[in-house]
């Protein structure tokens, strides 16, 4: 079996967990993606789209409002605008924290799986990884979200 398929079907359990939770908080949410679309895009912007990214937005087409914790997914639209220009080593912008004071990124990993990074808009520095998968990102985010934002901002 392909362990990058275990970490879709995990990411979909914690997405749909955290549904509830984004529906209390007022988030208007977008209806999922197509993974035609997703695959193109990401293949235009130097990623490949893998088997998480599909997950995630075919389960989210992206957040108009930001979550309790000030996180908020992008739409494909604006994951397009703003990979605009060369694609970069850190991988693709899809996420921003407190009103895009940090960037999340998703990078493919040799291994298929989507490792997040974040970091400053500014590219003074290079951003840090948060996560190994997006499958680890979203249940620490599910778990403990200020694991995965706060340290950001320290």
């Amino acid at each position: 079996m392909d362990p990058t398929a275990d970490l879709a079907t995990d990411l979909a359990t914690d997405l749909t967990a955290l549904l509830p939770r984004w529906r209390i908080d007022g988030v208007d949410m977008l209806p999922p993606g197509d993974p035609a679309q997703v695959q193109a895009l990401f293949a235009q912007l130097g990623q490949p789209a893998t088997a998480e990214v599909l997950t995630l937005y075919a389960t989210l087409g992206g957040m108009v409002t930001m979550d309790g914790e000030f996180w908020r997914l992008w739409s494909l639209d604006e994951v397009s605008r703003a990979n605009q220009g060369p694609p970069s080593e850190w991988g693709v912008q899809f996420a921003d924290f407190l009103t895009h004071s940090q960037v999340f990124r998703l990078r493919t990993a040799a291994d298929g799986r989507s490792e997040v990074f974040a970091g400053p808009l500014s590219a003074d520095s290079p951003p840090v990884r948060v996560a190994a998968s997006l499958n680890e990102f979203f249940a620490l985010y599910r778990s403990d979200p200020d694991q995965v934002l706060q340290q950001l901002t320290r």
